[in-house]
């Protein structure tokens, strides 16, 4: 099995995929300069204590404001990132049910960060193992 399929199976959950975003976190607040944040536990947030401006784990990464899902957004990067040969934007169009110009845009959006994130590091560190609690953690916490 080759590594974007291997991946692709390891990263088959929003959840999954949020969790390698979290070192990727706001430290001050774009609103009002705050660096005190609550932690939400739902839809992986943080809170300003001061504005009370909410903040996406994906809030200034290549993930922010994609409007066909994390999880395909996430597999769109594993594809572009780790296939060999590269796949042309028509193809990732057509195997994610995008249109070309959205599959074009967040193709080059992507190359231009191309050391973005490297998923075969965090594997290797095996923060998946604890990753499973952390789902559970989260689901029984539900607000």
């Amino acid at each position: 099995m080759n590594k974007s399929k291997h991946l692709k199976n390891k990263f088959d959950s929003i959840e999954k995929c949020y969790i390698p975003l979290l070192s990727y976190e706001v430290n001050t607040c774009a609103k009002c300069g705050c660096d005190k944040f609550y932690t939400t536990i739902e839809d992986f947030e943080k809170a300003c204590k001061k504005c009370k401006m909410r903040y996406k784990n994906t809030y200034k990464t290549m993930f922010h404001n994609v409007r066909f899902g994390l999880l395909k957004a996430f597999h769109f990067y594993i594809d572009v990132v780790y296939d060999e040969p590269q796949p042309k934007a028509t193809e990732l169009a057509k195997r994610y049910e995008l249109t070309y110009k959205t599959s074009y845009n967040f193709k080059q959006k992507i190359l231009k960060d191309f050391g973005f994130m490297n998923l075969e590091v965090y594997l290797s560190k095996n923060r998946l193992s604890d990753e499973t609690k952390l789902v559970k953690y989260f689901k029984k916490i539900n607000y």
